[in-house]
């Protein structure tokens, strides 16, 4: 019998454990406080040089022959002077009355910019002392692991498995070219199918036909991570995954950055935060850029679209030839406000048939729930880039921490019936005319956990903010029903 044990590294002891959560997450607000800095001083140095001149001239003084207010632009001159200069060319104020005129007229938009570079900067000196702490106290703390993993027996009668110990946070072997790197877990788990799981899915899908909605554009797979069951209701039928694609473009970059392709650094880690936290489309236009090495553009000819194409389209054969069959993932999400782009548009709309519709990311609820399998159980890309995707992706339930964020991924999604104290991971999409999400969830007492992904690709499954919320609660009741300390009860 197949038997799949957790991969992912497993620390001594939960302060351990706790603070390398901590710790991945100070980095990632680092970064964006790097960023967001250097965005500020950046505003500041364009509103000084963009100051208008201002006359400094008293009115009484005024006539026809009014001096002339300049300001000097000029590189290294100090605070942007003013000087008031006579028709003649010769300054007529002296340097006192000068510096009271600058003084007076500089903006006060100038004095609150600078107020708040101030506050980020003292902001990310303790983000970073915090970060130091963490790092020193986790190094001191952790220790060499070894990950047991269980490869199946020769034949299903045999009540035991064959365990193997292998290095915790064993990587794929580097590969010389981008063309080459290709998704590590290159078989689909072997997750046999249940038919009390089965009952609970059709449940779910009984409750959307009770609330007036065709399950024919659903998609349901539940994952039991307790007994690796599974089962689903056209759970691989591919469907527009809306923003869940993001989840599949964060293990492309993590696997890039393991390989070497790409070069960690602070706006990539800022914008990898907003994407996969606050599912922001103009960061994920960026990440997408870097791990396809692409642009979005005005239409391109002969070998120039031919080498811009095959960039595009290795990322589906990226998971592609890891058994991931018909998943597409080479288009961006739309609208892109930093490029004035509501949809594809120039060398994006050349990727299809003009008499056709506009390709669209695709994916089925099973490959979206297997990737999250994999991410949980540590064996996307390494073990611990696993646990720092499964940082990003964690979800505080507790009311008043999603409740104060206006575009929460909380509120009408799976994770809202659910207790505060459930351990949550997800990454929703949401359109127009879809609603969906894959989302990891952990019982308080570890006794239940399971994967549940739910795809509602029409307008009535985006417009109904319950749907998801009651296929959740009714899920979970039925899960921890199902729990070893309810069986035989």
């Amino acid at each position: 019998m197949y038997q799949l044990l957790k991969s992912r590294l497993e620390p001594r002891d939960p302060q351990t454990a706790a603070l390398k959560a901590k710790l991945a997450r100070a980095d990632r607000l680092i970064a964006q406080l790097k960023a967001e800095t250097s965005q500020l001083r950046e505003q500041v140095t364009q509103l000084q040089r963009g100051t208008p001149a201002l006359s400094a001239t008293p009115r009484s003084a005024r006539s026809r022959h009014r001096p002339l207010a300049v300001v000097d632009q000029r590189p290294g001159a100090a605070s942007n002077r003013l000087a008031v200069r006579s028709p003649l060319g010769r300054e007529r104020v002296g340097k006192g009355e000068r510096l009271a005129r600058t003084l007076r007229d500089r903006p006060r938009v100038r004095r609150r910019e600078r107020w708040l570079i101030r506050l980020v900067d003292t902001m990310l000196l303790a983000m970073l002392s915090v970060a130091g702490m963490a790092i020193f106290v986790v190094q001191q703390q952790s220790r060499p692991q070894q990950v047991v993993s269980v490869v199946p027996s020769p034949t299903s009668t045999q009540s035991e498995t064959t365990q193997q110990i292998q290095p915790a946070d064993a990587t794929v072997p580097k590969v010389q070219t981008l063309d080459e790197l290709v998704y590590n877990v290159q078989q689909a788990p072997p997750l046999e199918h249940d038919e009390a799981l089965q009952a609970i899915v059709d449940g779910a899908m009984a409750l959307a036909a009770s609330k007036d909605l065709s399950t024919e554009p659903l998609s349901i797979t539940l994952i039991d991570l307790k007994s690796n069951k599974i089962a689903g209701y056209q759970n691989q039928t591919l469907r527009y995954p809306a923003s869940v694609v993001k989840l599949f473009w964060l293990v492309i970059c993590e696997a890039q950055l393991d390989q070497g392709f790409l070069k960690a650094d602070a706006p990539l880690a800022a914008d990898l935060n907003a994407m996969v936290v606050y599912s922001d489309n103009d960061a994920a236009s960026r990440v997408f850029d870097r791990i396809t090495q692409t642009t979005s553009g005005d239409a391109l000819s002969g070998t120039e679209y031919d080498t811009w194409l095959k960039h595009r389209l290795q990322i589906n054969q990226f998971f592609r030839a890891a058994g991931y069959d018909g998943l597409s993932i080479s288009q961006k999400n739309y609208p892109i406000y930093s490029l004035k782009l509501d949809g594809p548009d120039g060398r994006e709309l050349q990727m299809h048939d003009e008499q056709q519709q506009p390709i669209r990311s695709l994916m089925s609820s099973d490959q979206a729930a297997r990737l999250l399998y994999e991410i949980y159980t540590g064996k996307a890309v390494s073990a611990s880039r696993s646990q720092e995707m499964m940082a990003l992706l964690t979800r505080d339930l507790h009311p008043e921490a999603w409740k104060q964020q206006p575009d929460n991924s909380i509120a009408g999604f799976l994770g809202e019936p659910l207790p505060p104290d459930v351990r949550f991971a997800s990454k929703v999409g949401l359109t127009t005319k879809v609603r969906n999400e894959v989302a990891f969830i952990e019982s308080a007492d570890g006794e239940t956990a399971y994967i549940l992904a739910v795809f509602g690709a029409d307008p009535t499954y985006s417009q109904s903010a319950d749907i998801l919320p009651a296929i959740s609660h009714a899920v979970y009741t039925q899960m921890v029903q199902r729990a070893p300390q309810h069986v035989g009860d």
